[in-house]
C-alpha cells in the first residue's frame, strides 16, 4: 500500500509543477469536446469524446482467499487496473435528430489475463417528436434505466469514486454491462422528467439456470436466475422543485454540477421489471417462477454555499423482490481470488474482496460531498465525499451497514481528477451473521473530455 500512495503522491506533485509553470501569465486551459459542425448554419454536428479511469487497489481480502496469480493463500492484494476506458460519438441533425455510441473495456484488470474485450456499450438513435414540453422516441442498446438517478448516472460525474452496484440489479446476467436493446421515450412536462423503456433483455448462458439446471442445483426455495424469452420493463421520473433541470442529449445523470447551476431538489421514483426471471425449487421437483422487480424513490440535493464551496447529496431506498432468499454476491473487478480449501474459516460471500451487492430485501443509500471554497492555483478543487449503505436482505440473518470515505482533487472538475476512497464491506459467517468487517483503498486517475 506504500508504493500505492507514492504512486499518487508523484502524480499529484507532478501535475502541480506542470500547471504552476504558466499559471501566473495564462488560466489552465479547459479541456473541450472534440465538435465538427456539418454545415455552414451549423445545425448539425459531430462531437466525439473520450475518457480513462486508471485504478490503483490495495485490499484487504476475505478469509478463506487464495491469490489467482500465485495460488498461495492471501490476506491482502494490490494491484493497477483500468476501470473504464471509452470512445464516443454523437451526431446532432438540427436539434431533432441524434445518434450515439460509445465504445472501449470496462474493468481491464491483471487477473483476468492478457486478453483485453472491448466493445459497443451503447449505440442508439433517436428523434425529437415534440418541442415545448419535449418528447424524445429512440432504440437500440441503450441505457434509459429505470429505477433511480444512480442507475443512470454517469461514470464520470458520480460523487463518489464508483456506482455501488445495488443501482444495476442482476449487471451482466441479462444485460451488457447495463445496457439492454430495445425502445425508450424521455422526455420532460412542465418540471416532471421521465424515462420508460421495452427491451429484450441480453441473457448470460453463464449466469442463468433453465428449468433442469435449477432442480439439479438443488438449493430447495431459493430463488435463482432463471432463462427466459420475454420483455423487460424499465421506468424512472423525477420531479424539480428548485432550479428545473433541463433534459440530457444522453441517458447519463450527475451528482454533482459544484454548485455551478443554482440549487437542486429533485425527488423522483422509478422501477425495473423482468417478470418470470426466478425460479425457485419447491417440493418434488417443482420449479415455481416468480417477476424480478425493483423498485425505489431517492432525493438529490446540491446548492452553492456563500463563500464559494457547494453541498451535493444524494439519498434512495431500495425495495427488490426477486423471489424467496434470492442473494447476488459480486463486485467491480473482484476477480482476484479464489477459494482456499484449506482454510479454518470461509466467508460465505466468497474470496478476495466480494460481498453481498442485494437481494430480496431493502437497501437504504446516502451519500454526500462538499466543494471546498478555496481554490488551488486557478481552477483546482478539493471535495471530500462520503457514503453509507444499509442492507436489510431476507436470506441473511443480520442486517449490514458498510460506508465509504474519500475526496476528489479536481484539476478540471470531472475533466482532470485524482481521487481516493476507503470502503468497508461486511463478512459473513456460516450462520450468515456479520462476523467481521475489511476494506480496501482505491486511487484513481481520471481523464474525461
Amino acid at each position: 500500500m506504500k508504493h500505492l500512495f507514492t504512486t499518487l503522491v508523484f502524480i499529484v506533485l507532478s501535475l502541480n509543477g506542470l500547471y504552476a509553470q504558466e499559471q501566473q501569465e495564462l488560466p489552465a486551459p479547459k479541456p473541450q469536446k472534440l465538435k465538427f459542425y456539418l454545415d455552414a448554419n451549423k445545425q448539425n454536428s459531430v462531437t466525439f469524446g473520450a475518457g480513462v479511469q486508471v485504478w490503483g487497489r490495495h485490499a484487504s481480502l476475505n478469509p478463506g482467499s487464495l491469490d489467482k496469480n500465485t495460488g498461495l493463500s492471501a490476506e491482502t492484494y494490490t494491484d493497477f487496473a483500468i476501470r473504464r476506458a471509452r470512445l464516443s460519438m454523437l451526431a446532432n441533425f438540427g436539434g431533432k435528430y441524434f445518434f450515439y455510441t460509445q465504445y472501449g473495456n470496462t474493468s481491464l484488470a491483471p487477473y483476468n489475463g492478457r486478453t483485453a474485450r472491448t466493445f459497443f456499450h451503447d449505440i442508439w438513435a433517436k428523434v425529437k417528436i415534440t418541442k415545448g414540453n419535449e418528447l424524445y422516441l429512440g432504440a437500440g442498446q441503450h441505457m434509459f434505466n429505470g429505477l433511480s438517478r444512480l442507475s443512470n448516472t454517469s461514470y464520470g460525474s458520480i460523487l463518489v469514486i464508483d456506482n455501488p452496484g445495488f443501482s444495476f440489479p442482476n449487471v451482466n446476467v441479462n444485460d451488457m454491462f447495463v445496457r439492454q436493446i430495445g425502445v425508450f421515450a424521455h422526455g420532460k412536462i412542465n418540471r416532471l422528467s421521465y424515462q420508460f423503456a421495452v427491451n429484450k433483455p441480453i441473457m448470460d448462458a453463464s449466469r442463468t439456470l433453465s428449468t433442469q439446471q435449477i432442480i439439479d442445483k438443488g438449493a430447495m426455495g431459493v430463488a435463482q436466475n432463471r432463462k427466459f424469452s420475454n420483455m423487460a420493463y424499465r421506468g424512472y421520473a423525477d420531479w424539480s422543485f428548485a432550479t428545473n433541470e433541463k433534459v440530457g442529449v444522453t441517458p447519463f445523470k450527475s451528482t454533482s454540477y459544484f454548485g455551478e447551476k443554482g440549487t437542486f431538489l429533485n425527488i423522483g421514483a422509478g422501477f425495473q421489471l423482468t417478470p418470470n426471471a426466478s425460479g425457485i425449487l419447491m417440493e418434488e421437483n417443482q420449479v415455481q417462477v416468480h417477476d424480478q422487480l425493483a423498485v425505489a424513490v431517492d432525493l438529490f440535493f446540491e446548492t452553492p454555499t456563500a463563500n464559494g464551496g457547494a453541498v451535493s447529496a444524494y439519498a434512495a431506498l431500495f425495495q427488490y423482490d426477486y423471489g424467496d432468499n434470492y442473494l447476488w454476491q459480486t463486485i467491480p473487478m473482484g476477480g482476484i481470488a479464489s477459494t482456499d480449501p484449506n482454510a479454518d474459516f470461509v466467508a460465505q460471500q466468497g474470496p478476495g474482496i466480494n460481498q453481498y451487492t442485494f437481494g430480496s430485501g431493502q437497501v437504504g443509500y446516502a451519500m454526500i460531498g462538499y466543494l471546498l471554497p478555496f481554490k488551488i492555483h486557478q481552477t483546482q478543487r478539493i471535495m471530500p465525499f462520503g457514503a453509507v449503505q444499509y442492507k436489510d436482505l431476507e436470506a441473511l440473518n443480520e442486517a449490514s451497514l458498510q460506508y465509504d470515505l474519500g475526496a476528489h482533487y479536481l484539476i478540471h472538475k470531472n475533466a482532470v481528477k485524482l481521487s481516493v476512497q476507503y470502503s468497508t464491506r461486511p463478512i459473513y459467517n456460516e450462520g450468515l451473521t456479520v462476523e467481521d468487517h475489511k476494506g480496501m483503498m482505491i486511487a484513481q486517475l481520471q481523464f474525461k473530455i
